[in-house]
């Protein structure tokens, strides 16, 4: 490791010159053969979901001329549908990953070969025989996944740094999923698909009513109460029945099952403070995740603010975070896990970790019609470039930096003027900051390395 560069590493730890990127990375061209695509003619589907074909009647003029104009009005949205296309391939071409130079490194655990063995044979257990075999293998040979955990825990052992790395497979899994119910699935199925996981949780703590009360609360005004109502009345029904029939993985979807297998074997270790918490964050991060997902199934656009203010939650950031406990054998009392200095270096770390995998995955999400993404709706709302706007959110990510600094600064003050902090306290503190500082390297090389972005 290189020597610190900075008075500040005491403070902050050492920065290592070998973090430092290149210079931007020109995105690579999309093939050719993408932008000379050939637009057919649409056909319409019938009441029944039949074709509709148009059998014109000799005797009406009136008929001809409709059909004339249908046919002339199909033409200009094929050219128009084809003008955007080509402006999409041109704004793919052209962006430019703007030069990012993170301050931190990390170390890799040493376990990371024998962990990662272990989760991919829980990965088969669960999902071999039941998922899409697309989102199967593209989580199956994403080498790079296990990347972030085995970095974020350098010291975990062999059993917690399997878990780590078969949790992180998991929110993959959601990740993939839930895109793919969005654009082939309907939105009572998609619900369906967080309500069993919402059970798996609160069955856990029947009588928690903040576990209850976030299924109301945490919607916004964008989404119809009522709607809010019937979700928060199944959930708990179904809460009510899986309390008194017991839990069976086999008439659960997988996703749902693994999660139970997961959950189950991390609140089995830890203390019932640390399982309560974890509960109630967890369930936020699925309920925001769910809220983003019903906001593009419903094509409704987040203003800037709406979306900064909940990226880090339905990116799953403070669940990945709050993990640390478990995975790396220490404990944080609520007191100092709620303290401020703690929650400002949770939300600059989450924040920074989202808005740069939004500048990676802008082209990806660009092509798809997604947007999710704080680069298109900052060009979008500001009408500006993707350039600009990529460049514009970089600022943000290294001014993001520069609070965790503060953050950690502020954290480790705090230890040393408050004498009721105990050793194992201080050490649980400390182990925070590592990975919260190793997630920013870490998940840089992801997102720099990993095909998961590339159109």
């Amino acid at each position: 490791m290189a020597a610190p560069l900075t008075s500040t590493a005491s403070l902050h730890g050492p920065i290592c010159i070998s973090c430092m990127n290149p210079p931007p990375r020109q995105v690579p061209k999309l093939k050719s053969s993408s932008s000379q695509q050939t637009f057919q003619s649409r056909t319409h589907t019938g009441r029944f979901g039949c074709l509709k074909a148009y059998s014109p009647n000799s005797s009406s003029s009136a008929s001809l001329g409709t059909t004339s104009v249908h046919a002339h009005l199909e033409a200009e949205s094929s050219i128009e549908s084809n003008d955007t296309k080509f402006q999409q391939q041109r704004q793919v071409q052209d962006f430019v990953i703007p030069r990012f130079v993170h301050p931190f490194c990390h170390t890799r655990n040493s376990l990371e070969e024998e962990a990662n063995r272990a989760a991919q044979q829980w990965y088969h257990h669960y999902f071999a025989n039941t998922m899409i075999p697309e989102i199967f293998y593209k989580i199956k040979n994403a080498s790079f996944l296990q990347t972030i955990p085995v970095c974020v825990h350098p010291t975990a052992k062999l059993s917690h740094l399997e878990w780590a790395i078969e949790f992180y497979m998991f929110l993959f899994i959601i990740d993939d999923v839930v895109e793919h119910k969005i654009h082939t699935s309907s939105l009572e199925n998609l619900e369906e698909f967080f309500l069993e996981l919402m059970v798996v949780i609160i069955s856990s703590f029947p009588k928690d009513h903040i576990l209850k009360e976030n299924l109301a609360k945490y919607f916004d005004d964008e989404i119809d109460h009522k709607s809010t109502k019937d979700f928060a009345k199944k959930v708990l029904a179904r809460v009510m029945q899986h309390s008194k029939t017991g839990f069976d993985e086999h008439k659960v979807s997988p996703i749902c099952a693994a999660f139970s297998n997961l959950w189950s074997r991390a609140t089995s270790e830890m203390p019932e403070e640390w399982n309560l918490r974890y509960a109630r964050i967890i369930q936020q991060s699925m309920l925001s995740q769910f809220l983003e997902a019903r906001r593009l199934f419903l094509q409704i656009s987040p203003s800037i603010s709406t979306y900064m203010s909940q990226r880090h939650e339905f990116g799953y950031m403070t669940a990945t975070l709050g993990i640390i406990d478990y995975v790396d054998d220490v404990f944080l009392p609520n007191i100092l896990y709620y303290s401020s200095p703690m929650q400002h270096l949770f939300q600059a770390t989450g924040d920074v970790i989202c808005w740069h995998n939004d500048i990676y995955s802008f082209q990806k999400e660009l092509v798809n019609g997604e947007s999710s993404n704080l680069v298109i709706i900052m060009g979008k709302t500001k009408g500006i470039s993707y350039n600009k706007a990529a460049e514009l959110v970089n600022q943000m990510v290294l001014d993001k930096l520069e609070e965790v600094h503060q953050a950690i600064a502020n954290l480790r003050a705090l230890t040393q003027s408050n004498n009721e902090i105990t050793t194992p306290q201080v050490a649980a503190i400390e182990q925070y900051i590592i990975g919260c500082t190793s997630f920013i390297s870490s998940s840089h090389e992801f997102h720099s390395q990993s095909s998961r972005f590339h159109v």
